[in-house]
């Protein structure tokens, strides 16, 4: 069984957590609006999940992903990590209660990190300040050559970000980054700033893709980790 590590520094979260309470739980999978988008995430996370044998979700929720992955592979080891308490209770009491092969810590993502070897993430990364020391640590506990898959919103949807955080249009010219009030705390990001992130925590991106969810136009990064775990050099 995969053990916690802290993360040294420890570096706190920047979303209000009790933004992070108002978060609904119990959706079910394919049905709805977000099916396409379930049908496109279901596919791209068995196919990387299975090369693996350890995989750890940062910011689970109610493990609806969880759940979905552990029934399709159980031979496979899966590692859920959340903050939010009511998530955490409703993962364990209703979706992998029975399953043997699934763990779920109520942890603080950005002061612990688990050993693994394909790591995801689904709109987690922009809650936080310095997201790339964040994710650096999660990186610094995958296996060589291990896999990472990560989402963020998109800053270059403008109907998205209008809509959702009420920035007018204007503040976005020339911008590759903003921080919005979403949750108390988000990123926005182009998407060049997005892969820049990502490759600075020691990652190099496989693949990039704008994914549509409902009315979003998120962005996926699919990258293995660098054996030399360095980032991009600053200019």
């Amino acid at each position: 069984m995969a053990s916690l590590h802290p993360t040294t520094p420890k570096i706190k979260l920047q979303s209000k957590k009790e933004k992070w309470s108002q978060f609904n739980y119990g959706r079910s999978l394919f049905k709805g609006h977000v099916k396409p988008y379930d049908v496109f995430m279901a596919e791209m996370l068995s196919e990387l999940v299975s090369k693996k044998q350890v995989i750890a979700e940062y910011g689970c929720g109610d493990g609806i992903w969880l759940e979905y992955l552990a029934q399709k592979f159980p031979e496979k080891q899966f590692i859920g990590l959340e903050w939010n308490e009511r998530l955490v209770e409703y993962a364990k009491e209703k979706r992998v209660k029975n399953l043997e092969n699934v763990t779920i810590h109520q942890v603080d993502i950005t002061e612990h990190c688990v050993d693994c070897d394909f790591l995801f993430a689904l709109g987690v990364m922009e809650h936080f300040d310095n997201a790339t020391s964040v994710v650096k640590n999660w990186v610094d506990h995958l296996a060589p050559n291990g896999f990472a898959l990560i989402t963020v919103p998109n800053l270059l949807h403008t109907i998205y970000v209008y809509f959702r955080h009420k920035i007018p249009l204007e503040k976005l010219e020339g911008k590759d980054e903003m921080i919005a009030g979403a949750y108390g705390f988000e990123w926005l990001w182009s998407h060049n700033t997005f892969l820049r992130k990502v490759m600075d925590t020691g990652l190099e991106v496989l693949l990039y893709q704008i994914v549509e969810e409902s009315s979003e136009r998120g962005q996926l990064i699919v990258a293995f980790k660098r054996a030399d775990k360095k980032g991009l050099p600053t200019s």
